[in-house]
C-alpha cells in the first residue's frame, strides 16, 4: 500500500512540475513585450527626387536584443491629396519585404543606408516612405503576437 503511495505521489508531482512548467514559461513569453530595438534617427537624404530615380534613405538604429524582425514597406503617391475624394487617385506601391532573424550587423548602435526607386507612375508632388515592423524573440511573437511599435514614415517630394 505504501509503494501504492509514494508511485502516486511521484506521479503527481512530475505531472505538476511540468503543467507549472509550461505555465510559467508561456507567462514569461507572453510578459517580453520589450522593443529589441529603438530608431534613434531617420532622414531622406534626396528629398527632392524625379520618377524613375532613386531616394535614399538613412536610419541610425540601436539593436537591444537579438530578436527577429519582419518589416512591410511602402512608398505611397501623395500627390493627389488636395483633390476632392473622387478625384484623388493615391498610389501605394509596395516594397519589397525585409525579414530577419538577428540583427544583420549585431547588436548595439548602427546607421543604415539604402534607397528605393520611385516608381514612374507616381507624380509631381509629395510622396512617403512607410515602414511596419513586427518583432519576434520568442514562439508566441513569432506564431501569435508580435511586438510592434509605431510606423516609421519619411516625407519626400517627387518633381518633374
Amino acid at each position: 500500500m505504501m509503494i501504492v503511495r509514494i508511485v502516486g505521489y511521484s506521479a503527481l508531482t512530475i505531472i505538476s512540475g511540468a503543467i507549472l512548467g509550461t505555465g510559467g514559461v508561456l507567462a514569461w513569453f507572453l510578459a517580453d513585450r520589450e522593443l529589441p530595438s529603438v530608431v534613434l534617427s531617420s532622414a531622406v537624404l534626396t528629398p527632392r527626387v524625379k520618377p524613375g530615380d532613386r531616394v535614399i534613405f538613412r536610419q541610425r538604429i540601436d539593436y537591444k536584443r537579438d530578436c527577429g524582425v519582419h518589416v512591410d514597406r511602402y512608398l505611397y503617391d501623395r500627390s493627389a491629396r488636395a483633390l476632392p475624394p473622387e478625384q484623388a487617385d493615391i498610389r501605394r506601391e509596395p516594397l519589397r519585404d525585409i525579414d530577419y532573424d538577428h540583427p544583420p550587423l549585431g547588436l548595439g548602435k548602427k546607421t543604415i543606408v539604402f534607397d528605393e526607386e520611385v516608381p514612374i507612375t507616381f507624380k509631381p508632388g509629395p510622396a512617403e516612405y512607410r515602414a511596419v515592423p513586427s518583432y519576434f524573440c520568442n514562439p508566441i511573437h513569432k506564431y501569435y503576437w508580435p511586438i510592434t511599435r509605431p510606423v516609421t514614415i519619411l516625407h519626400f517630394e517627387v518633381v518633374e
